[in-house]
């Protein structure tokens, strides 16, 4: 697996074992193990239903549960937000962290509304198949509001972090059927990733 993730001496570094920082008492751990991470591998890491490789001009749609998938892309953005890790320093929720953390222990997602998620493919600009990599935390804006961006899975996620209602994004974001659509970007596209490229060329001209 490729890791972006902002440590090393031109800010990126390769992961080869994920990025780890204990960040919860066993209880917790155990509740987020069994409660969003478990249904996500199932889900998604085993399930595997983004095709691969991908027409990148193709739209695709997911059904998955709801649920308990909303919460597990909601516990990585909550954990990225209490981390010390360079890797997640643009992550900064306020007041909607608090929020959050009462969502997961409370297993409620919210309405679809709430912290909406939006996800797009990775795929390798020649072969299209998707890239096993996870980034480093990204803020951007949608409709003037913020929201952040990871990629795991495949796929860059997106939650928009607002107290209004950011009706572009919920308009292709996760439903409340559990129905959710993809499109492909190919990687030299994607800005964390050039951005990292970059710096890579840069520390070894």
């Amino acid at each position: 697996m490729m890791g972006i993730n902002g440590q090393g001496s031109s800010g990126w570094k390769a992961v080869q074992k994920g990025i780890r920082e204990h960040l919860f008492c066993e209880s917790c751990e155990q509740h987020f193990n069994e409660y969003f991470e478990k249904p996500f591998r199932a889900q998604w890491v085993v399930a595997a239903p983004l095709p691969n490789p991908w027409n990148v001009d193709d739209i695709f749609w997911v059904t998955v549960d709801y649920s308990s998938f909303k919460l597990f892309h909601l516990s990585v953005l909550f954990r990225a937000s209490v981390s010390s890790l360079p890797t997640y320093a643009e992550v900064s929720l306020g007041p909607h962290q608090e929020w959050l953390r009462k969502l997961l222990l409370n297993r409620y997602p919210g309405v679809p509304s709430q912290y909406p998620i939006f996800g797009y493919a990775v795929v390798h600009h020649k072969t299209n198949r998707l890239i096993p990599m996870v980034s480093q935390a990204q803020r951007s804006n949608f409709g003037g509001q913020p929201c952040y961006g990871i990629i795991y899975g495949g796929v860059q996620w997106w939650v928009c972090v607002s107290s209004h209602r950011n009706r572009e994004f919920e308009s292709i974001s996760l439903q409340a059927d559990g129905r959710m659509p993809f499109h492909a970007v190919p990687w030299n596209e994607v800005s964390v990733i050039q951005a990292a490229s970059k710096a890579l060329r840069s520390a070894h001209p």
